[in-house]
This record gives C-alpha cells, structure tokens and sequence, in this order.
C-alpha cells in the first residue's frame, strides 16, 4: 500500500498550496484561508501515515474527514458565491478533492495480492 501514501501526502500539500495561493492571489495575508487548508492537510498526512503504517481503516476514516471536509467546503463556496470564489484554484481544489476519494477507494476496494501469489516465482510458458 505504497501508492496511497504517496498520493494522500500529496494531495495534502496541494491543500496547503491552496491556502497559500489565496493569499498571494489577494496580495495579503488569508488567515482564515492558510490556517483550514493546513489543517485540513494536516489530518490528510495524518492518515496518509496510517497507510504506511499498514492500518487501512483509521487510515481511510482520517483521510475521508480531511477530504469530504475540503470537498464540501469548496463546492459550497463555489455554489453560494461565485462571484468571489468560482476561480481555478477553488475548482482545482475541487477536483484534488475528488482524485483523492478515487484513491481511498481504490484503498478500500482495490485487490490486494495473496501472500502465496506475491512470493511465487512467475510460470513460465513452454513456447
């Protein structure tokens, strides 16, 4: 379960990289922005260190707050107000939010391979 991982701590610096943005865009501090965005990573690499440390379930419940989280925050602020938020960072945030949930599902419903089939050598075909 290493594509989880990978995936999760990325998606959470893609947040962080959100709240960042929103400042730069404004010319001045966000707090409001900067701090939910690294908060909501936070818990991201949370749970991206519960994959790793092969716990899928608390790994899969940490990650889904952090993600439904962002997800339901930005498609409301992109519904309620689009005249200052319908931007490319909210939509990309947006669509983060939605690769992520594919890949706690692909976590969730993805076959892992069988201990005996993972250590055996590959058949060889007579030709």
């Amino acid at each position: 379960m290493k594509y989880p991982f990978v995936f999760s701590i990325l998606y959470a610096l893609f947040i962080v990289w959100t709240g960042l943005l929103r400042s730069i865009e404004a010319q001045t501090f966000k707090p409001n922005a900067f701090y939910f965005c690294l908060a909501t990573a936070l818990i991201a690499i949370v749970g991206a260190f519960l994959f790793r440390a092969g716990k899928k379930w608390p790994a899969v419940i940490t990650i889904l707050v952090a993600t439904l989280t962002v997800l339901v925050f930005y498609v409301n602020c992109f519904i309620t107000q689009p005249e200052q938020d319908a931007t490319v960072r909210v939509a990309l945030a947006i669509v983060a939010s939605i690769g992520e949930l594919c890949v706690v599902a692909s976590a969730i419903f993805g076959r892992a391979p069988r201990e005996d089939e993972a250590s055996a050598e590959p058949v060889r075909q007579a030709r």
